[in-house]
């Protein structure tokens, strides 16, 4: 099991490597001069080459890339913004923890959702409550997000006053009109996904009771319940934690739409401004951090297909 962790982490760096040299070098190739975005267009030449030497981009590229990166890995310092000229790490902390809340919520929603209604329907195989779940999953799929956030603003929010129409209030200011905050960004982030998960699960069940050994269960005379949790349950949460990892990445993507609809100030919101503002530093550090979280949960799903079940080798 060790040597498994060793060599996966060892990929999912390379991997993170690979993308932070990727982004870096695009950064890179915009013809415009960061000194132009902050000193303005008609910067006279002096102050253009003064501002490049005093941040480093009269080097060459790889010089600056190895700067840049050796900072990141050893004091996790990614630069400074060109636009606000604060510390890329300091924003960075303060936008963070509001999209991995984000996501948390919606994976939790999105779960406590999709596999009951995925068992369910594979239960009822072909029967009405399938079909109707099948309607689901299809409106679910189908559904823009941003589309949906506003309709739900529009109906719980300004019509019913149930949930705030936007912004986000700290944990600080109480628990419950913190997580009413949350609720409806985190419904819109994890419909998409409970509509996948739900069909993936059904899928997955169906296999699975369709096994040998299932049938096996049933004819020495075990307990339905007992079979489709300890039989059937865990062996067809195998593919669905690999589902459900890349859902969660994929969810940081989806979150730049969702955080700009209900204006929360998450990293992926600071990621969209930083792009409309071509702040490359700020871009760099963001994107770097979010492959981060998209390797960190692939590199968990590995290691809960071992817990689930024991059998598969390293």
């Amino acid at each position: 099991m060790l040597e498994f962790l060793a060599r996966r982490m060892f990929l999912a760096l390379a991997v993170i490597l690979v993308v932070s040299l990727v982004i870096f070098s695009l950064a890179r190739l915009v013809p415009v001069s960061p000194a132009l975005l902050v000193l303005g267009a008609d910067a006279p030449e002096q102050d253009v080459r003064a501002f490049e030497v005093r941040n480093g981009l009269d080097k060459p590229l790889l010089e600056q890339y190895y700067s840049w990166i050796s900072r990141v890995l050893t004091k996790f310092d990614f630069g400074k913004s060109y636009v606000s000229g604060r510390p890329i790490t300091q924003e960075i902390k303060e936008t963070l923890p509001v999209t991995l809340e984000l996501v948390a919520v919606a994976m939790a929603m999105c779960l406590c959702i999709s596999i009951p209604l995925g068992v369910v329907s594979a239960l009822h195989k072909d029967g009405a409550v399938d079909h109707i779940l099948r309607v689901f999953s299809i409106v679910g799929v189908s559904t823009p997000g941003f589309w949906l956030g506003l309709i739900l603003i529009l109906w719980f929010s300004i019509k019913l006053k149930i949930f705030p129409p936007g912004d986000f209030v700290p944990i600080s200011d109480g628990v419950l009109p913190h997580l009413k905050s949350l609720f409806l960004p985190a419904l819109c982030l994890g419909l998409y996904y409970t509509a996948i998960i739900s069909r993936m699960t059904r899928s997955s069940v169906l296999e699975v009771l369709s096994q040998d050994y299932v049938r096996t269960a049933v004819a020495l005379g075990l307990s339905k319940s007992r079979i489709r949790v300890r039989y059937v349950l865990g062996n067809a949460l195998i593919p669905i934690v690999s589902v459900v990892a890349m859902a969660c990445g994929y969810m940081f993507g989806w979150a730049i739409v969702i955080e700009q609809v209900f204006n929360l100030p998450g990293i992926c919101r600071a990621l969209l401004a930083a792009v409309f503002e071509r702040d490359y530093n700020v871009v760099q550090g963001t994107v770097l951090v979010i492959t981060f979280a998209f390797v960190f949960l692939n590199l968990l799903a590995d290691v809960s297909y071992r817990i689930l079940n024991p059998r598969i080798s390293w």
